[in-house]
């Protein structure tokens, strides 16, 4: 497994080697940045340019091509004034889960609310929801499903912990010690042995994402 910080380091200096001062941000997350990251996991980078023409995307993936394991290499790059107008529940997913390696990314993006964090929340529930309906409808294999919709409920989770505490949990291990309940089962799901486990796994998914939906803010609540 490589040492992210080291490769960041590498890759940060590469690029501004090639962009100069209009690299304005570098950053990695995903499994790497919660620190939950195995032989086989991306390399998650985020990257913001001054602006992201053809020919400045065909030097970038040169670059991360002639880095060691660029071939686990994925994420986000894109210009200044569109990342300005991302949608704001993405880019505050975007700033919450990114580990800085060059620049600031608050000094790129807007001030976020708690109004925001609550349609990230509500964002994220709608997609769980309509995930876990088709899979259990239609999929194949709705048991061999429940890894990938336990790891939509974790994103889910963050956001859900987020607005209860005013604090964000970013890996499994500091969730996992805040959580309870329904919460805590959610941010267990794994695949299912018998067709009992599977509806009941899959009740949780719906009931628990539901009530998120059909919930106003839990300031209003107050």
């Amino acid at each position: 497994m490589i040492q992210i910080e080291s490769w960041a380091a590498e890759f940060a200096q590469k690029l501004q080697k090639a962009f100069g001062q209009r690299l304005l941000f570098l950053g990695y997350q995903g499994s790497y940045g919660r620190g939950e990251a195995t032989d086989h996991s991306d390399i998650d980078i985020v990257t913001v340019l001054d602006q992201a023409a053809p020919a400045d995307l065909d030097q970038y993936r040169e670059l991360v091509r002639s880095m060691p394991q660029g071939e686990l290499a994925c994420g986000f790059l894109c210009g200044r004034e569109e990342l300005a107008g991302w949608p704001r529940y993405d880019s505050l997913g975007l700033l919450l889960d990114t580990k800085p390696v060059v620049g600031d990314l608050r000094e790129l993006l807007p001030e976020f609310t708690r109004e925001d964090v609550w349609e990230a929340l509500k964002i994220g529930a709608s997609g769980l929801y309509h995930a876990a309906c088709h899979t259990y409808l239609y999929g194949g294999n709705p048991g061999g499903a429940l890894a990938g919709l336990g790891k939509a409920a974790f994103f889910c989770l963050r956001f859900w912990a987020l607005c209860r505490d005013g604090h964000y949990y970013p890996s499994k291990r500091e969730l996992a010690g805040v959580l309870s309940g329904r919460e805590r089962d959610l941010l267990r799901l794994a695949e299912a042995r018998s067709p009992e486990e599977i509806q009941a796994d899959y009740a949780l998914l719906l009931d628990w994402a539901g009530e998120i939906l059909k919930s106003p803010p839990p300031w209003e609540e107050a």
